[in-house]
Parts: structure tokens; C-alpha cells; sequence
């Protein structure tokens, strides 16, 4: 009898405890409008455009004190590639061939922290982890680190979260290798919906 009621204690203490606990995972669907550019001006250059850029993750969140919270998790963005190549112009060409893979798709690791203000409003600020998965979309890989902010709403009922948050990424910044003094930025500007849960 004594054990099973030490049992129970101890269960009861350590549900106590994750209810405290402060975590949050949270899954979201997001959509950016996305541009990459070169870092300096280059006339001539070729360039390429990125079309409905989609995101799609998973957070998991932890309350540091009341207003502060870390964040991080796994993101998987996909769009399409249009590529204009700096093709001289030719008379009698029929056409010029490249390889061009119109598929863009990469792997992020976001962390950072959150900062709330009233009982809807925060601010997030942090590095990402870029792995770009697709090859031959005709600018500098995006893989390296990146940084995001952002200023969104989040709806809290005792277990659930309704989110919003609208966000500027930047990737590439520093690059995983060495690509010359020119190289292509990708960045986002986008929104991001999401559903969480408390325990």
C-alpha cells in the first residue's frame, strides 16, 4: 500500500512538473514572397526568379521566464525557379542549351528567441541553419546561415495556440563554402499560420 502511494506521488509530482514545464509544439504552414539577388551589382549578369515559395514546420518551444521564450525547430520550403541566362542574341540559332532544374527546395533550422509584449503580441530574432536539397537551379547554394525576424500574434486557450506570424528571413549570409566575391541572396518575406500545444 505504501509503495502505491509513493507511486501515485511521484506520478502526480512529475505530471505537476510538465504541466509546468513550458513546452510547446507548435506545427505551421507558411508562404513567402521570395527574391535572390546578387550582392553587388553586376551588369549582365543572369538571374533567376523564385515563384510561390511555400513552407511547411515544426517548432518546439520552451518559456524561459514569463516574456521570453527559445524556439527552435525544422523547416522544409519547396517553390519554382525561373531562370533568365545572359544569352547573346544569335540570328541564325535555333536555341542554346543549359541545364536549368526549376525545383527549389531546402531544409532550415531556425533558433531563436521570443519576446512577448501585451497578452497577444511577440517579437522573434535568430540564426538559421540552411541545407539546400536541390542542385542546378542556377544560383549560389543557399546553404550556411541566415538570420530571421519577425513581429506576430498568438491566440493561447489552456492547452492550444492559434499564431501568426508574419516574418523577413535572409540565407546565405555566411556561406558553408568559399563562393567568390559574388554570390546570390535569397530572401523571404512571408507569413507563417500555426496550431501549438502546451504541456
Amino acid at each position: 500500500m505504501k509503495s502505491a502511494l509513493l507511486l501515485s506521488f511521484i506520478l502526480l509530482i512529475s505530471l505537476s512538473v510538465t504541466a509546468q514545464s513550458g513546452l510547446e509544439v507548435r506545427g505551421y504552414f507558411g508562404v513567402s514572397g521570395a527574391q535572390i539577388n546578387w550582392n553587388k551589382d553586376l551588369d549582365g549578369a543572369s538571374s533567376a526568379d523564385i515563384e510561390s515559395l511555400i513552407e511547411v514546420g515544426v517548432l518546439l518551444s520552451k518559456s524561459i521566464t514569463e516574456k521570453i521564450a527559445l524556439t527552435g525547430g525544422v523547416n522544409y520550403g519547396f517553390a519554382q525557379v525561373s531562370y533568365y541566362p545572359n544569352i547573346p542574341s544569335c540570328v541564325n540559332c535555333l536555341s542554346i542549351a543549359y541545364n536549368h532544374n526549376p525545383d527549389f527546395k531546402m531544409l532550415s533550422i531556425p533558433v531563436y528567441a521570443e519576446y512577448k509584449f501585451g497578452k497577444l503580441f511577440y517579437a522573434a530574432a535568430g540564426p538559421i541553419v540552411d541545407i539546400q536539397l536541390s542542385e542546378g537551379n542556377n544560383f549560389s547554394d543557399q546553404s550556411g546561415l541566415g538570420y530571421l525576424v519577425g513581429v506576430g500574434a498568438k491566440l493561447q486557450t489552456e492547452k492550444l495556440s492559434f499564431s501568426i506570424f508574419p516574418n523577413y528571413k535572409r540565407h546565405n549570409v555566411i556561406p558553408f563554402e568559399e563562393l567568390g566575391n559574388y554570390k546570390q541572396i535569397l530572401q523571404e518575406l512571408g507569413v507563417q499560420l500555426g496550431v501549438g500545444f502546451s504541456f
